[in-house]
């Protein structure tokens, strides 16, 4: 399982320069920073705007990998090989298997969510916001998103920027393997495992991880929220403590891990 500090940069892609794979890291660490700053935000804007990314990026993530899995779906059906008579079966069972995996996903996370949001509201309330939270939208997808949107999205949506593009590998990476995949035809076997060869021959999926990663965002939420009551009991500076933050998250650990691992002396023997 990969770190959940960082999404990381292209995994698919390690001859590109250190600098360009990095990069948008370093910019998205820029933005985060600068407003925190220029917004002057303080713990609990901090605690929030974590709060929504892990949200917002945990649907993302699922959207991708649907859309993946839809592009590969269009492709299959509309191929000389696929039988005709099948594919109104296929469509309603791809659009059946889509609808539970939201609907699932979109009452379990946004649950989630929401009870979290009451805890978070009796110790960082934000003004106008329910006393309760988002209570009243436990298993209530379409109002959670309402409420977050009339609540949280015109105050912290900003954080989404560098947040997105710190999570890019999972929030995009199932679709552009799929449309790689289907382009290319890189695996005998794709049209019927939906599986394509990856990096050192091992199979990969284009859904990727789109059902683990969000909850790894929570875990990660849950730690920084511990965090965040330690600095906020201490006192500490509000800005100080988002540049840990920001650094946490941006900062490229996966690439920096790889490259150690790489210049790791090979055993002769082995």
């Amino acid at each position: 399982m990969k770190s959940f500090a960082h999404a990381g940069p292209d995994i698919n892609e390690p001859d590109k320069p250190l600098i360009s794979r990095i990069l948008p890291d370093i910019l998205a660490f820029a933005i985060g920073l600068a407003a925190a700053y220029f917004l002057k935000w303080d713990i609990k804007d901090l605690v929030w705007s974590l709060w929504l990314c892990s949200l917002v990026l945990g649907y993302l993530t699922l959207l991708g990998a649907l859309a993946g899995g839809a592009y590969i779906g269009v492709h299959a059906i509309t191929h000389k090989d696929f039988k005709k008579s099948m594919r109104m079966t296929a469509i309603l069972m791809g659009l059946g298997l889509g609808a539970f995996f939201l609907g699932f996903f979109s009452l379990h996370f946004g649950a989630f969510h929401a009870g979290h949001s009451v805890f978070l509201q009796q110790f960082f309330p934000v003004e106008g916001m329910p006393k309760d939270g988002f209570g009243d939208a436990f298993m209530n997808p379409p109002l959670l998103w309402i409420l977050v949107f009339k609540h949280l999205m015109a105050p912290y949506g900003l954080f989404l920027i560098p947040a997105i593009i710190a999570e890019r590998q999972h929030v995009f990476m199932p679709l552009i393997k799929a449309v790689k995949a289907v382009r290319t035809d890189t695996a005998p076997d794709f049209r019927l495992s939906g599986r394509t060869e990856g990096q050192n021959g091992k199979k990969s999926h284009p859904a990727g991880d789109a059902m683990s990663r969000p909850y790894i965002n929570v875990v990660r939420m849950h730690l920084l929220i511990f965090f965040f009551a330690f600095a906020h009991i201490l006192k500490l500076d509000s800005f100080l403590v988002y540049a840990v933050v920001s650094f946490v998250y941006f900062f490229p650990w996966s690439e920096f891990k790889k490259r150690r691992a790489s210049n790791k002396p090979v055993d002769a023997t082995a």
